[in-house]
């Protein structure tokens, strides 16, 4: 397993990118004085009210409230992970990402194997085009009615029926073999010799969603088993995790409403060429909880397109169990079924793609399609019947973790059942998730990147505080994010002996702003990154502050002297209560001399 991400790495990454630029490749900015505008890429608008700030390297739009840095907005508009948005934006910087390995050693990933890959896809699509068996495939394509500009567009290619076409994609004979053996391109035999795993098969290029190519499918052109060979398990390849199409449906689409989860590669191309450029398709794997959370990344709702037989109907409780527990907010799922003996491709061609646009928009909704799978197999005119549908639900609401949606469920199954919702509960016990306060100490957006609770010195407090500097801290928080290089010289330490969340806070921030040279407050709000405090940080490093950064030196500097004194006073007020109760030691007679002094000088 990879290392983490160390967190300089991250900050020096972010000091380097320039958000307007990386922005600008995407979306066509419009200066606005200092900053930057658009119309918001994450929704629809007729105004801009998307906003870049150079200096902040922050973007804000005031139309939906979506936030962040170059990071942030990689992972939106691309729909990456964290991590992918990281090398992402590493590559075109021109540097590596490290990894920190057990003993902090650093770990550096290596994508030798990327570009094999690619000169591996460009040599199918030659061969598609100029070897003499391929006229075979270019038929069938035709057939298919597959039009050279989409046959482009997914890089599809051909395998002809040879054993060693790949062998002359580089000079160094022995050091091919092993590389197209490792992305699994070659099937190596015990004598150490290698044939091509992909023969006479139509190819389809497998990209992640940085365009880089992972593996392939291919199908076969005649009768012939297994109808898809999909590349195997390989380091670069996991098919539990990758989905077909999404890198060129992220190119078509700037705004995605939903996507459709179809069956095969033929599918999700038949179907582009119809313009319908929104569906994806699983590798030879049912759809995990790994693919369903990057598609949420993307956009909130999913519409599964299964076949309308048994195995088809199986499939989609498979993807149901899967899709329970990601269900919260504004997610939405939706179940498809396909009329019998018809696929996406047929359909599309048979029905138009206005018409099949039409039912996917009628699609019936996950629960709608759980309660009829449910009641289905009982018989709701019996005695037993409603008590069976109650037990055949409980394994289903146990997996529900939003409480409205597990409310909603039990709500259904109280009017089908004739329990009311208390005697439901007494039979469905619902575990709540876990607090918003637990979940950010047990689990980060991005594991692989170090938190600010790992890298925080913990120490022993000696103040709590009532709250009452709550204002303050919180005036002090968002001047500094927004205006860092406005950070007071003088020593701020005693922040660190403060309990409140605020002084904690503040005490990190200064921290990282004085340990780098040019900190922005993008980079700020990255060392929160998966915390319960990052939206907070994010809100008030986009509220108007109604000030200016030749201002906030010297309100930061009144305000810091404003809580150490609320500071002194606490810890003056606490000796004060000790002594009513006890005697006081020598020292601490001393120290409550010295808070008095430090108390009543001028400030």
């Amino acid at each position: 397993m990879a290392g983490r991400i160390p967190q300089s790495f991250i900050n020096e990454l972010l000091a380097r990118a320039d958000l307007v630029e990386i922005i600008e490749r995407r979306v066509p900015l419009k200066k606005a004085g200092r900053n930057y505008t658009a119309c918001c890429p994450f929704h629809n608008e007729k105004t801009p009210s998307f906003s870049v700030n150079p200096d902040k390297q922050f973007y804000y739009c005031f139309g939906c409230g979506v936030s962040g840095n170059a990071i942030s907005f990689l992972m939106e508009y691309e729909g990456q992970e964290f991590v992918a948005a990281v090398e992402d934006l590493a590559s075109q910087l021109g540097v590596e990402v490290p990894r920190e390995a057990f003993g902090d050693q650093p770990q550096k990933t290596n994508n030798a194997l990327f570009p094999l890959m690619e000169k591996v896809a460009q040599h199918y699509q030659q061969q598609l085009k100029r070897h003499p068996t391929a006229v075979k495939a270019v038929n069938y394509l035709k057939n298919r009615g597959l039009s050279g500009e989409i046959a482009k567009q997914y890089g599809i290619g051909y395998a002809p029926e040879e054993w060693q076409n790949l062998s002359h994609l580089d000079k160094d004979k022995k050091k091919l073999q092993k590389n197209l053996v490792e992305t699994g391109m070659m099937i190596e035999k015990e004598n150490g010799h290698a044939y091509d795993r992909f023969r006479d098969r139509i190819m389809f290029p497998i990209r992640n969603r940085r365009g880089q190519v992972l593996g392939f499918g291919g199908r076969v052109i005649d009768k012939g088993e297994p109808k898809y060979l999909n590349s195997p398990e390989t380091t670069l390849f996991h098919k539990g995790k990758e989905l077909y199409g999404l890198y060129e449906m992220r190119r078509q689409l700037r705004n995605v409403d939903h996507i459709i989860i179809v069956e095969g590669y033929m599918d999700v191309v038949a179907l582009a060429q119809f313009g319908i450029y929104n569906a994806t398709a699983t590798l030879g794997t049912a759809t995990t909880s790994d693919h369903l959370l990057t598609l949420f990344r993307i956009c909130p709702k999913v519409v599964f397109c299964f076949d309308g037989d048994k195995a088809g109907r199986a499939a989609a409780i498979r993807a149901l169990n899967h899709a329970l527990p990601l269900l919260k907010d504004a997610r939405e799922v939706r179940m498809m079924f396909l009329p019998e003996g018809e696929d996406p491709d047929t359909m599309v061609r048979n029905i138009g793609a206005e018409a099949f646009k039409e039912q996917v928009e009628i699609a019936t909704t996950l629960f709608d399609y759980l309660l009829e799978y449910l009641t289905n197999q009982v018989d709701m005119n019996t005695f037993e019947g409603p008590a069976k549908l109650v037990h055949l639900a409980k394994p289903f609401s146990q997996l529900i973790k939003d409480p409205i949606l597990s409310a909603r469920f039990q709500q259904r199954l109280s009017e089908l059942s004739g329990l009311n919702e208390k005697q439901l509960k007494q039979v469905l016990p619902h575990e709540q998730p876990q607090t918003q306060k637990a979940s950010t100490t047990t689990h980060t957006e991005n594991p692989e990147q170090s938190s600010p609770s790992e890298t925080t010195t913990q120490n022993s407090k000696t103040v709590k505080s009532s709250g009452k500097n709550k204002i303050p801290f919180r005036r002090a928080i968002a001047l500094l994010l927004q205006f860092p290089e406005a950070l007071p010289a003088a020593d701020l330490s005693w922040l660190a002996d403060i309990e409140e969340p605020g002084a904690q806070i503040l005490n990190k921030l200064i921290q990282l702003i004085s340990a780098e040279e040019g900190v922005t407050t993008a980079m700020l709000i990255e060392n929160w990154r998966g915390h319960q405090e990052e939206p907070h940080l994010t809100k008030l490093a986009t509220m108007d502050l109604l000030t200016q950064a030749e201002n906030a030196q010297t309100e930061l500097c009144e305000i810091t002297k404003h809580l150490e004194k609320s500071y002194l006073i606490d810890q003056w007020d606490s000796l004060i209560e000790k002594s009513r109760l006890q005697p006081l030691s020598t020292d601490e007679k001393d120290k409550l001399k010295q808070l008095q002094i430090a108390i009543s000088a001028p400030r």
